[in-house]
């Protein structure tokens, strides 16, 4: 006989709960991770009412047999629909999730079972135990790469998808018929070696992950490098450059004191003051300036910005930046310089008068980072919410962008309106 308690109502939304929290902490969405999260609990509320009130109704036998129905189904349908990916990649995500889910519901009923039958006490202390725990151990260890491997990489999803639904399935099938487990225990053997073979497969799934993950890490490292290279070949010659007008123009201070000075003595003082005028507007034009604390982000800005200068471009910049802890340094630069290129590309054809580009950068209490430029057109975005372009030159450089937003845990948002277009990043 089944017996309703408060252990017993309260067990089965905790379990589902931490069931919905583990899909979204390992699954990459369409959506921006907030949006996602309050999609993923609309959707998800009358699911979760309905599923306990087929348990409280039914049973835990007849609950267990019509979970297919008024759970996983309406469940796999909920995540397909906020994923990011619809192959492989969400199944093997929901049904790897969903078999250590099921695992623990039923072991802790196993238990339960044979322990505390009227209270069901046994029942609800394992899983208010085991689901944080394994909540934890995703966040903690698993869910960034696995997260960064659905992106990563594109194939063979779908035959680790289909291992991973036969897994869940028979699980299903070995705890709730033709009764459940607890009435069979010479059956309890056979569920031990499937989550045993269940465990070693998607380890041995997981390590793959990782070593594909080191290798794409390893090739995009290499990628930055090789940019981070050509930029700072870039600012060298540039400096150099400017040097060596410097030097000139001090080799010939001389020579333009005296042309001065026989300018004064004839009382030819406008001609004198525009001779000057025009030294001095060629020395500023060689001057550097010290954008921000870290090196390398500084010759990234003095570069594209005399790019911009170049081009007749006003650049506004509000930048407080210091020390940038590992990799982040060669990944975050080129974030900058896409961003910037693009804007100059976008703004060079503007009349002289709307050429203009907006940098702010903040690195406390987060790092903020908002590159913003008027345009002309329209704009592009795929299904990623990134802009793309057709034209030749334009719109290059998103890949790293997003690259970095994804390995970084940084949100990133493109947004056009009233006729300017701005890129911001926030780390999370």
């Amino acid at each position: 006989m089944e017996y309703v308690t408060i252990y017993r109502v309260l067990s089965g939304p905790y379990a589902i709960l931490f069931h919905i929290a583990m899909l979204f902490v390992m699954n990459e969405y369409r959506y921006p991770r907030k949006k996602a999260g309050l999609l993923t609990f609309i959707l998800n509320l009358p699911i979760i009412v309905l599923t306990m009130a087929v348990y409280l109704a039914r049973g835990s036998e007849t609950g267990g047999k019509l979970a297919i129905l008024v759970y996983i189904i309406p469940q796999v349908a909920v995540c397909i629909f906020l994923s990011k990916y619809r192959d492989g990649r969400v199944f093997f995500t929901y049904f790897t999730v969903s078999g250590v889910f099921i695992f623990i519901i039923q072991i802790s009923n196993l238990i339960d079972y044979y322990t505390s039958p009227e209270s069901h006490i046994v029942m609800f202390l394992v899983r208010l135990i085991t689901y944080p725990l394994v909540l934890f151990l995703l966040v903690r260890y698993v869910a960034k790469p696995y997260r960064r491997a659905l992106n990563l990489l594109r194939g063979g999803w779908n035959i680790f998808a289909f291992i991973s639904c036969i897994y869940t399935l028979l699980m299903l099938v070995v705890f709730n018929f033709p009764t459940t487990l607890a009435k069979r225990p010479y059956d309890i053997p056979v569920l031990l070696m499937i989550f045993v073979v269940m465990v070693l497969t998607y380890m041995f799934f997981m390590n793959a992950l990782l070593k594909q993950n080191d290798y794409h890490r390893e090739a995009e490292m290499n990628h930055y490098l090789e940019h981070q290279t050509a930029m700072l070949e870039n600012r060298i010659a540039y400096m150099e450059e400017s040097e060596k007008n410097v030097a000139i123009y001090r080799h010939d201070m001389r020579h333009i004191l005296t042309t001065i000075s026989g300018m004064l003595s004839i009382g030819a003082y406008d001609e004198a003051a525009g001779y000057i005028e025009n030294h001095i507007g060629i020395i500023d034009s060689d001057t550097r300036t010290k954008w921000c604390g870290n090196t390398t982000m500084n010759a990234v800005f003095q570069t594209y910005f005399a790019v911009a200068k170049s081009k007749d471009i006003r650049v506004m910049a509000d930048i407080q930046l210091d020390d940038i802890e590992g990799d982040e340094e060669a990944v975050l630069s080129l974030v900058c310089a896409n961003a910037i290129e693009n804007a100059i590309h976008a703004v060079a054809s503007l009349p002289v008068e709307e050429r203009v580009i907006r940098v702010k950068i903040i690195q406390l209490p987060k790092l903020m980072l908002s590159i913003s430029n008027p345009y002309r057109g329209s704009v592009t975005f795929n299904d990623k919410g990134i802009p793309v372009s057709e034209e030749e030159g334009h719109g290059l450089g998103m890949d790293s962008i997003y690259t970095y937003c994804q390995k970084h845990d940084a949100e990133c948002d493109f947004k056009v309106k009233d006729g300017w277009f701005a890129i911001r990043i926030v780390k999370n």
